[in-house]
């Protein structure tokens, strides 16, 4: 178990190519942090520069408050889980999972023990004899992981751990990570570009575009309170509507107007909105928080484009103005393409952005 802080980290591949181009993060002891975003922007490097794998252009790495920028990987106390498993296939799993404890000349009685205590942690037990290429793509992630685990790292990293498996056991076994962390206390970095692998697992989310960081905190905050609308489009599935209204302030009303709608809601306890009055913001919906209502209570009607079934729900597709708009709808409530349904806004969930800078408009009544 450790603390981790990178300090201004940043890494140059060229002179006009930046890996990251500027890393500030805080880890604490125990904490299960993941690193997210979309493929290029960063979060691999990141871990790799920790790891060690990849030399720092810029900054400081502290483990345990100890300087590690320079330290050659093996004596880091961290250990790594790589997408592509990286066991070694003439090895059975018990000398897999044996091998650094070997370089560490642990007696053999305790690499006995902790092989089998760290194998029937990751549910391989039995497997301890076997080849990887006798094993699934399942169990050889969980050789990978209980290798990893075996040495007891002051630093556990995870590059994508789960990618190469099929989409029910990626769902198992990120259920199962996250009781080896809690089992373990490891303190731990998971990098993914799967925003529902993060939300289930993560303790905070580092989310990640273009070698920056754009918001931290933990999945409730990344999703009801995202920081700007990157942020919002990229967190949930499906991910948030975006509608420019024009702001208007009215006695104690303010009015929202959009090309399809009128939206009018109450100013109390969102009065920073009052300096855009006359100007256009964004309104961001959550697709659960766009609501079938009955038409006499709609704010406005619309034609159903698209109907996606998904069992416990339907996820139902509107086309406004060449934009399509999607919200989540009750596997009870029927809707067919072709359906005039009335529409509503869950007004307490929904959020505001700066039309020209993206970012969020902070209200008084979110604090």
């Amino acid at each position: 178990m450790a603390t981790l802080e990178l300090i201004d980290i940043a890494k140059r591949f060229t002179k006009k190519v930046w890996g990251v181009k500027k890393m500030d993060l805080e880890v604490e002891e125990k904490e299960f942090i993941v690193l997210l975003g979309p493929s290029g922007c960063g979060k691999t490097t990141t871990m790799r520069m920790i790891a060690g794998l990849e030399e720092v252009t810029r900054g400081t790495i502290l483990l345990d408050g100890k300087d590690i920028t320079d330290i050659p990987p093996r004596d880091r106390g961290i250990s790594m889980v790589f997408q592509n498993y990286a066991i070694w296939p003439h090895m059975s799993v018990y000398e897999n999972i044996a091998f650094s404890l070997k370089l560490k000349k642990m007696p053999g009685a305790e690499i006995k023990q902790r092989v089998q205590e760290t194998a029937d942690m990751v549910k391989i037990g039995e497997l301890l004899k076997r080849l990887p290429g006798q094993l699934s793509g399942g169990q050889q992630q969980r050789v990978a992981l209980a290798r990893a685990l075996a040495v007891r790292p002051r630093l556990f990293l995870m590059d994508e751990p789960l990618s190469n498996l099929d989409a029910k056991l990626r769902v198992i076994m990120r259920t199962e990570l996250k009781a080896i962390h809690q089992q373990t206390e490891a303190t731990s970095i998971f990098v993914t570009h799967d925003q529902s692998e993060a939300m289930s697992m993560a303790d905070r989310i580092v989310i990640m575009k273009d070698g920056e960081i754009v918001q931290i905190g933990s999945p409730d905050d990344v999703y009801f309170r995202s920081s700007n609308m990157f942020v919002a489009g990229f967190i949930g599935t499906p991910p948030s509507n975006f509608f420019t209204v024009k702001c208007e302030f009215k006695k104690e009303k303010i009015s929202l107007k959009h090309s399809h709608f009128t939206l009018e809601i109450d100013s109390i306890g969102i009065e920073e909105l009052k300096k855009y009055s006359g100007k256009e913001i964004v309104l961001g919906v959550r697709p659960e928080d766009l609501l079938v209502v009955a038409d006499d209570k709609a704010v406005f009607t619309e034609e159903v484009l698209v109907v996606e079934p998904q069992g416990s729900h339907q996820v139902v597709a509107l086309n406004l103005s060449e934009t399509i708009v999607k919200m989540i709808v009750s596997a009870e409530t029927k809707v067919n393409p072709g359906d005039k349904i009335g529409l509503g806004f869950n007004i307490k969930r929904i959020h505001f952005f700066d039309k020209e800078t993206e970012n969020r408009i902070p209200l008084i009544s979110e604090a």
